[in-house]
């Protein structure tokens, strides 16, 4: 048989793709479907999730502090564009709602003369829903110094304290299910560069200030409300 009458017996595109999912022992099946019958009203019911939460957000700005002209740039379709591919397929209906909140502020008075805005929603759009809460819980404690001591050494450090961030989450309102993990939590906040563990000597508590990109990141969710 030549290469040619081979090709006609192959399967192509898709079909080929559906066929090797299918050969997946044990969860082909219910992958395939997942994937070929499914994601296409996960992903149209998650954009539409978004484009609720953004109607709404929109409604709570007051009309003088909401730039319309925003919404007939090209940076406010990168903006939609970034957050439909973001939603598509996010299993958080939370952070679904988040992600539309906080594009609709990027076209508020207070952030329309951004220019890194779309850079800040892409990294907002990298934390999970309890990050971000956390985040903006963060950004409103306000530094405090303190003295380590340790060996016959002190240090002074001005910083936002472990216990600080702990007692005010703890204080509620309640964002999270189950467990918080919060050392984990900051660690992966970390990893984002949105805070910055500030080293100190000993086994002292851990201490933390947020990073310029932390900052600003922040005050979007402020202005979204979350």
């Amino acid at each position: 048989m030549s290469k040619n009458d081979l090709s006609k017996h192959l399967p192509e595109g898709v079909t080929w793709i559906k066929a090797a999912v299918a050969a997946i022992p044990m969860v082909g099946g219910a992958l395939g479907h997942l994937i070929f019958d499914k994601a296409d009203a996960i992903r149209l019911r998650n954009i539409e999730t978004a484009l609720a939460a953004l109607a709404e957000q929109l409604k709570a700005i007051e009309a003088e502090s909401l730039n319309k002209s925003w919404f007939e740039s090209e940076e406010a379709l990168a903006a939609f564009k970034m957050m439909a591919d973001e939603v598509s397929y996010e299993p958080d209906p939370k952070k679904v709602n988040d992600l539309g909140y906080i594009v609709a502020v990027c076209g508020s008075n207070e952030h329309v003369e951004d220019d890194k805005k779309l850079a800040v929603l892409e990294h907002l759009s990298k934390l999970s829903h309890t990050q971000l809460r956390i985040l903006s819980v963060i950004a409103t404690l306000p530094r405090q110094e303190k003295t380590i001591s340790t060996g016959g050494l002190e240090q002074q450090a001005n910083a936002i304290w472990f216990s600080d961030i702990a007692s005010t989450l703890q204080a509620g309102p309640s964002f999270w299910d189950g467990t918080l993990m919060l050392v984990e939590e900051l660690e992966l906040l970390e990893s984002y560069n949105a805070v910055r563990q500030i080293q100190l000597m000993g086994p002292s508590e851990r201490a933390y200030e947020l990073t310029a990109l932390g900052r600003r990141a922040a005050s979007y969710l402020h202005t979204a409300q979350l």
